[in-house]
């Protein structure tokens, strides 16, 4: 008989390396999907029913129009602000 160690030096078989990958990648779906769905409360980005400083909701572009932000839970309006503000304009 053939000695196969010398051609598999970490003992791994396919079996286990495909099985492994299986489950690498459906954990890295599941971890995208839940921090896609994912907002924050307004107390962690500092939200403000109004804009003082003149970055207001409305111009941010993570805005979801009429009500809502890709980030913050809850009902947004356009006039408020938050910490995590990005303009439109790029």
């Amino acid at each position: 008989m053939e000695n196969y160690s010398n051609k598999n030096p970490a003992g791994l078989s396919r079996r286990a390396l495909l099985t492994g990958g299986v489950v690498a990648s459906s954990g890295l779906l599941l971890a995208s999907k839940a921090s896609a769905t994912a907002r924050l409360s307004r107390a962690a980005v500092h939200f403000e029913t109004s804009a003082s400083n003149g970055n207001n909701c409305g111009a941010c572009k993570h805005f979801l129009a009429p009500s809502s932000c890709r980030f913050v839970e809850g009902s947004v309006s356009s006039d408020c602000s938050c910490w995590i503000w990005a303009s439109k304009v790029a």
